[in-house]
């Protein structure tokens, strides 16, 4: 049966809808971004439009999901009561899909974090900077492959970036482990609990070199915010799988927040005066925290205690404006990202000299601060990098009339969020981003 979605027409393949003109390659296994069911493309379910046919046997009060036989002319699958339909949906937990899952690979990425370390924080702003960074200087869209899955993303980033008032502070809210960010579903009975993935898309513009490729190069990037206490431990159950998305990952990032940890709050004392230094702070252990996503890794993935897991793992230092300076001889303000020589392949690379020299000092800044997290990192993957990073780039206040730190939108300029997942596709993806060597310091 053919892997085909064609443009402009009204033949079916696999249950699916195609049009023909122009044709478009499906993928041979879609993996479902809610519960990571893996399925073939013509296994997905379409969602009832007619409104008696409500009461989905996994969703209760949402419509019926069904594997369609009959099709309208322009390819809709058409439900029981003879209404045509639009949306897709799992084939295992029935939640709806965006159709791009079919015609584009899907990368998981996990972000692994303690309660606090600013989660949220770097997720609004590495996707709102690759949103600009990567029109401008790659020639590459990233954009929302489902508005509705990124609604709670989108808000993050309004808020950070695109405030009514620029001048008046703002907060974003700490991730819970119940509510906006995760989704019951009934599946084999059982009431779930699953997280609600974050999905971009990630393709050449008209200006790439490669845009005629668009459709085989492009990809659907998957995030997930989950709480911090998530990864506690006997937080991973069958009830709430919500980090089980660690083992589909094809890169692993570890958020550590050094204004978590006593003596690297010590050594920031002698020149910042950032209330996250300054005032006390609870002390968080979060190399249990990369601990237990490494078990749980392993666990999923079936391999042995003693085996590494076979995925990079990026340590992710946070908030790089305050401990900057304990690396005085390196720039962590301005990105190591060059203008590529006219006539190649690429309009900008990245300096991967500069990000791996950097790394290696980080490494060594860790080691001497909180060995216990590079020991953890390096026995759990064999390719590790150290990466400086600050979502906000400025120091939060305190004001009298509000509860906890808060910062003004004005104040917020990011730093490195953009480098983790540029420097990932440039290592161990081919096509769009192009890395360098061998430039001078």
């Amino acid at each position: 049966m053919s892997d085909t979605l064609t443009s402009m027409g009204g033949t079916i393949e696999q249950g699916i809808p195609v049009q023909e003109s122009v044709a478009v390659p499906l993928v041979k296994r879609v993996t479902c971004p809610h519960c990571w069911h893996v399925f073939r493309p013509e296994q997905i379910l379409w969602v009832a439009q007619h409104e008696d046919l409500m009461g989905d046997s996994v969703l209760k009060e949402e419509p019926q999901r069904f594997l369609p036989s009959r099709f309208t002319i322009e390819g809709q699958a058409i439900d029981s009561r003879g209404m045509p339909c639009h949306s897709l949906a799992c084939p295992a937990c029935h939640l709806v899909l965006p159709r791009v899952l079919l015609e584009n690979e899907i990368t998981f990425i996990s972000i692994i974090g303690s309660a606090g370390s600013g989660k949220s924080n770097f997720l609004a702003a590495m996707t709102w900077e690759l949103r600009q960074k990567l029109a401008r200087e790659f020639a590459i869209i990233f954009a929302d492959g489902d508005k509705e899955a990124n609604w709670i993303l989108n808000r993050y980033e309004e808020t950070l970036f695109l405030p009514d008032d620029p001048d008046k502070p703002v907060v974003l809210d700490k991730t819970r482990t119940q509510g906006d960010l995760y989704r019951s579903v009934t599946i084999s009975g059982q009431e779930t609990q699953l997280p609600k993935p974050f999905l971009f898309s990630f393709h050449p513009g008209a200006e790439h070199p490669r845009a005629a490729l668009r459709a085989r190069l492009g990809r659907i990037v998957c995030l997930y915010d989950n709480a911090g206490e998530h990864y506690n431990v006997g937080q991973d159950t069958a009830l709430s799988p919500v980090t089980r998305h660690l083992s589909r990952s094809r890169v692993l990032m570890f958020l550590f927040d050094p204004t978590q940890d006593p003596r690297f709050r010590a050594k920031c004392k002698a020149f910042s005066t950032d209330p996250q230094i300054v005032e006390p702070m609870q002390t968080v252990r979060q190399e249990t925290i990369l601990s237990e996503a490494a078990i749980r890794f392993r666990k999923h993935a079936s391999l042995s205690a003693y085996q590494k897991c076979d995925r990079p793992l990026l340590v992710l230092v946070a908030k790089s404006d305050i401990w900057g300076p304990l690396l005085a001889d390196e720039d962590l303000v301005s990105e190591p990202i060059v203008r590529d020589e006219p006539g190649k392949a690429h309009l900008s690379v990245l300096d991967l000299d500069r990000i791996e020299r950097v790394s290696m000092k980080v490494r060594q800044l860790l080691l001497e601060l909180t060995p216990e997290v590079v020991t953890i990192a390096e026995d759990f993957s064999d390719e590790v990098f150290y990466m400086p990073v600050s979502a906000l780039g400025h120091s939060p206040e305190k004001y009298p009339e509000k509860n906890g730190l808060l910062i003004k939108p004005r104040d917020v300029h990011p730093r490195w969020v953009t480098i983790p997942l540029l420097y990932s596709y440039a290592r161990w993806a081919t096509g769009l981003i192009a890395g360098i060597r061998g430039l001078k310091k």
